[in-house]
């Protein structure tokens, strides 16, 4: 039994039993075992009586509390014990004199010297004075006597002076006991309590109580037989009453048990001033207090003030009748609000509180539940606005709380969302809030890729409203055109024209934002008029107001598309979770995802990474069930990842959402058609990839979305095209992308369109117009682009042997494509690089140089650049034997003992004549190259890099 009671305890026993070993030879030891309240000080005591008995001693125990409060009541249980006499407990009776403590000490060590005597007395702190010095006069014998004294407290401050229990403590050999630690508290709750823990609901155990065995089984006794789980821990945790509090709370004064009250229900804001303003004590009253309840361990010795350990906290709330528990959070919300101490803890304290029917409530607690989203408190940013809806609210305002809370619940369960948003729909009289139930309705059945619904939903509300004209009719039809945007062919007959609901809009600043964000998102697809979707966006994008979530997607969006980077980042830290949170509500989700496709268009791909992989596993699960904001992203951090290498990683990714197969027509099919296309191309798999390209290009055109600052798919599929052989296909793909890139305006469309225009190109011409597109990408944000057209220009160079601009091309290159991630291109560009040695300009000619025959200079050139003797014969059609004549009388007209002070003599015109000499022997000899073979050379300059394969 003892050693159950003493899970994790093994230190403190080894100590006991050297203690009981040190008192069989005669060494009166005393022992004292301090800590808090629940430590599990009985426990030990109970562990000494037993150890000493096992050792053969005589085992005296008793405990101090429920003991009568006279001289020696103490002495007379551990001396009846002892002695099983009843003339020892008369004289334990007798009154207190220095005889008769001579006489009762007397008796205990006769009894050592026949047998090894133990005595066990638990909580001194409650002992009387005369049996106080008893214990005294036994631990502090100086005869060779074998006994053993253990006795405990509570760890209360240190009693200073010269009183027994000072003197006590001081000839002692001291003991504390700390909580136990997480594994133990697995097997404490197994054993004492007939819970199964994990690792995970052992560590919050540990969390709330400190590994305090009292407060574990006011926890766990009540949950015996079950497994419990963090989360199920943490429910047991906020009820309201839980068994032994009593213990920690009993005999505390006034003041004390007050401030007590007041520090639990302010929780985190404690600080001392409200606390005692809270507790009704004045600030000094309140300091002794304070004092008081950490002698006590309830408080911890620290500001600002807080509990020992969690649980008590909630001990302390539970043990508060109901009424004056909501009294006081309706005080302590009123003291926080007038001290302005910040919403959040103000909302706390109503949420606890109740309805109250207090006007100026639903404000904070609205506030509170938006700061809370941020953070990633989803759950608690619910209970906040169900804590609003609780209280007396116009229509209006229920109707806006209960959108906020369908954006929370909808992340977790959009089913059921879908079910309350419509049941208030149709319970809603009011046309303006029927109105607001409606958009909000059809905006989650189009994230949930039910468009057709969405149509249904706001097509009955409208026919509910009537025909006559109105805002609220004006509204449908609009987000009726926000539904059919972007949306398969036979929806976009289904919504007005844009320029009559232009011609129709109703004054207000809200229904301009919503128009604006349609305006803008229709300008980007047409792709003629950049300054008027900027415009539009930032109308958009102004202030709050209704439509916020579409005004907020489709203005950044538009920025994005613009090229305006910084200004789109910056919106996005309106809803940008708090860095570390979990999201809570898609429009966390769809503010990373924004921020991602900022990072992709200036070849951050460490940042899309970053933006997107904490939500991994809310995308997957999303992307898998449809969700129209999840599949573009997934699909987006597949691209990042196949981009920085991982190309496996990004397979994987699409296939366990299910994006690696056929896909059907919907609002974000081009998009993950798109990115895709990418991940398969850096997995080698060119025909798949122009497949995707080409059919994401189809499923925009459908949309008559033609604007390549949308998706360059024409571009990136002519440079496959092109590639493989199909030059024409590819110019034509390519010019007709330029065009419309000339037409959008931006540097990045149209750098990148003259990138593919030059790849379907050769010579010459391909050189320029890769100059060109570079220098057009070089005025852009697409650093990664830019890269990939400067190594493209670069092997156009080397192949022309101009070696030295290809040098400069290549190093910029490198450069580029190594700040944004991209290892593939970056160890592509490094290859090409190394086929070129670096022209020494400023070096001079070798005096002996002239001597040298024509045929001499080519070898030695070659044998420079770093080819080898087998490879210089094959290349200029002679035997190795003689390259090796030739390099040995250059050597020895040169002075020099080998190839390795080439460098150093060779100048820059030598190598470019043999450069150029080569270069044509080589076009020679090789013009029967396979078609096969020029598409996977040219494939390589791609913007998406194909990994390097084996043999380089």
């Amino acid at each position: 039994m003892a050693s159950i009671k003493v899970t994790g305890r093994a230190p403190e026993l080894a100590r006991l039993r050297t203690a009981i070993e040190r008192a069989r030879v005669g060494r009166t030891t005393t022992v004292l075992v301090r800590g808090e309240p629940g430590i599990g000080k009985s426990a030990v005591l109970e562990a000494v009586a037993a150890l000493a008995g096992e050792a053969g001693f005589q085992v005296a125990a008793a405990g101090a509390r429920g003991v009568p409060d006279r001289p020696f009541a103490a002495v007379g249980q551990i001396l009846g014990r002892l002695l099983a006499t009843s003339s020892a407990v008369t004289a334990a009776d007798g009154p207190p004199s220095p005889e008769l403590l001579w006489k009762l000490t007397e008796l205990v060590r006769a009894k050592s010297r026949h047998v090894p005597v133990a005595i066990c007395l638990d909580d001194i702190s409650h002992l009387d004075p005369w049996s106080l010095r008893w214990v005294l006069a036994l631990s502090g014998s100086v005869f060779p006597t074998p006994l053993v004294i253990a006795v405990s407290e509570d760890d209360v401050s240190p009693v200073h002076g010269s009183s027994p229990r000072a003197e006590l403590a001081a000839g002692a050999e001291h003991i504390r006991l700390t909580g136990l630690p997480p594994a133990a508290v697995i097997e404490f709750a197994a054993n004492r309590c007939g819970v199964t823990l994990g690792e995970e609901s052992a560590a919050v155990c540990h969390e709330l109580t400190g590994g305090n065995p009292g407060l574990l089984l006011a926890l766990l006794s009540e949950r015996a037989g079950t497994v419990l789980t963090a989360e199920t821990v943490r429910a047991t945790s906020g009820s309201a009453v839980l068994l032994g509090s009593e213990r920690w709370l009993a005999d505390l004064g006034e003041p004390a048990l007050e401030l007590a009250r007041a520090v639990a229900v302010l929780g985190a804001d404690a600080e001392i001033t409200w606390a005692a303003e809270l507790a009704r004590l004045t600030v000094q009253d309140a300091l002794s207090a304070i004092d008081e309840l950490v002698d006590r361990c309830l408080l911890a010795n620290r500001t600002p003030l807080t509990f020992r350990h969690p649980l008590l906290a909630t001990m302390v709330v539970g043990a508060i009748p109901v009424g004056t528990r909501t009294a006081l959070h309706l005080r302590a919300a009123e003291i926080l609000r007038d001290g302005h101490f910040g919403m959040t803890g103000v909302a706390r304290q109503l949420v606890a509180a109740g309805p109250l029917g207090l006007d100026w409530a639903v404000r904070p607690m609205r506030i509170a539940a938006r700061q809370l989203a941020r953070e990633g408190r989803a759950e608690d940013a619910a209970r906040h606005l169900r804590g609003v809806l609780r209280e007396r609210l116009r229509p209006r305002v229920r109707s806006a709380v209960r959108r906020e809370l369908a954006e929370l619940d909808a992340f977790v369960d959009p089913d059921l969302t879908v079910r309350q948003l419509e049941a208030a729909r149709q319970e809603a009289d009011d046309p303006e809030i029927a109105t607001d139930y409606a958009v909000a309705l059809a905006a989650l059945l189009t994230e949930c890729g039910r468009p057709v619904d969405a149509v249904a939903v706001l097509d009955d509300t409208a026919e509910r409203l009537g025909p006559a004209p109105s805002a609220q009719s004006w509204r449908l039809r609009l987000h009726k055109a926000y539904v059919c945007l972007g949306d398969p062919a036979f929806l976009a007959g289904a919504a007005d024209r844009l320029e009559d609901l232009v011609a129709e809009r109703p004054r207000g600043q809200g229904a301009l934002k919503e128009l604006a964000g349609l305006r803008a998102a229709e300008a980007v697809h047409a792709g003629a008029d950049r300054a008027a979707a900027v415009r539009h966006a930032r109308q958009a994008l102004a202030g709050g107001g209704g439509g916020q979530a579409r005004c907020f997607w489709h203005g950044c969006v538009t920025l994005i598309r613009a090229d305006e980077l910084t200004e789109a980042w910056a919106h996005c830290g309106r809803v940008r979770l708090a860095d570390g949170a979990r999201p809570g509500r898609w429009d966390h989700v769809t503010a990373e995802l924004l921020r991602a496709m900022v990072c992709r268009v200036r070849g951050d791909l460490a940042g899309v990474a970053g933006a997107l992989a904490p939500m991994a596993d809310v995308l997957r699960s999303a992307a898998f069930a449809s969700h129209v904001r999840a599949a573009p992203a997934v699909s987006l951090l597949a691209e990042a990842r196949a981009l920085m290498g991982d190309t496996d990683a990004a397979l994987a990714l699409l296939g366990d959402c299910g994006l690696d197969r056929e896909l059907p027509w919907r609002q974000d099919t081009w998009a993950v058609l798109s990115a895709r296309a990418v991940v398969w191309e850096c997995a080698g798999e060119l025909p798949r990839a122009v497949e995707d390209h080409l059919a994401a290009g189809r499923l925009l055109a459908e949309c008559q979305v033609g604007n390549p600052s949308v998706a360059p798919w024409r571009s990136r599929a002519a440079r496959l095209l092109a590639a493989a052989g199909e030059t024409g296909r590819a110019a034509r793909l390519a010019g007709a992308e330029l065009d419309e890139a000339r037409r959008w305006g931006t540097p990045r469309a149209i750098g990148i369109a003259e990138h593919a225009v030059a790849m379907a190109e050769s010579g010459a011409r391909r050189i320029d117009l890769l100059a060109t597109a570079a220098g057009t990408l070089a005025r852009s944000p697409a650093r990664l682009e830019l890269a990939a057209a400067r190594c493209d220009l670069g092997t156009a160079l080397a192949e022309a042997g101009r070696l030295h601009e290809a040098r400069i091309e290549f190093d910029a290159a490198l450069s580029t494509a190594e700040s944004c991630g991209a290892r593939p291109l970056a160890r592509r560009i490094a290859i090409a690089r190394q086929e070129i040695r670096p022209a020494d300009i400023r070096e001079p000619v070798h005096p002996n140089l002239p001597e040298l025959t024509p045929q001499e200079l080519k070898i030695l050139c070659l044998a420079r650049d770093g080819h080898t003797n087998r490879a210089i014969a094959g290349k200029l059609f002679v035997t190795v034997r003689t390259v090796e004549f030739h390099l040995s009388g250059a050597y020895r007209k040169l002075g020099i003992s080998g190839r390795q002070q080439l460098a150093q003599l060779l100048p820059e015109t030598a190598m470019n004549t043999t450069a150029a000499t080569t270069a044509t022997t080589t076009a020679t000899t090789t013009a029967a190259t396979t078609t096969a073979a020029a598409m996977t050379a040219t494939a390589m300059t791609a913007v998406a890099p194909v990994p390097q394969r084996a043999g380089g």
